[in-house]
């Protein structure tokens, strides 16, 4: 059976990010206007607006961490415009380690990413690792 074509876009966006391929994610994965809303109660947490705005966002993390973040999909569930990965986070920072698992919903219109939500399972953790 092939994998349904949200599955390979939402894979696709965390394998760019794991590689900084910044071009190929804007150029071929995110929509002219995606919206990632960010949770929390931290520095970061925000909607982010357009290809800019949310590659500022993801090359921040990216940079911040010295690029040991990581985050690794572990179970997707699709519907036709959605898809839910349930992924684990990794990263390093000032000495201090976060891992973290949760959920990112996608919500894909026309092949692009258009916007994401980002369901942390300890937000106040991730918040203090990013804004301390």
């Amino acid at each position: 059976m092939a994998e349904h074509p949200n599955i390979t876009i939402a894979g696709n966006s965390y394998d760019a990010m794991a590689k900084a391929n910044w071009d190929y994610l804007r150029d071929e994965l995110l929509a002219d206007d995606v919206v990632f809303h960010v949770p929390g109660r931290g520095s970061l947490a925000r909607d982010y607006r357009g290809k800019d705005e949310v590659l500022g966002y993801l090359k921040h993390l990216a940079q911040s961490t010295g690029d040991t973040l990581r985050m690794e999909p572990r179970t997707f569930l699709v519907g036709d415009d959605h898809v839910a990965t349930m992924l684990r986070v990794f990263a390093e920072r000032q000495g201090r380690v976060l891992e973290d698992t949760g959920l990112q919903v996608y919500r894909v219109t026309e092949g692009k990413i258009s916007e994401r939500w980002s369901y942390p399972d300890n937000p106040d953790a991730v918040d203090a690792f990013f804004t301390s």
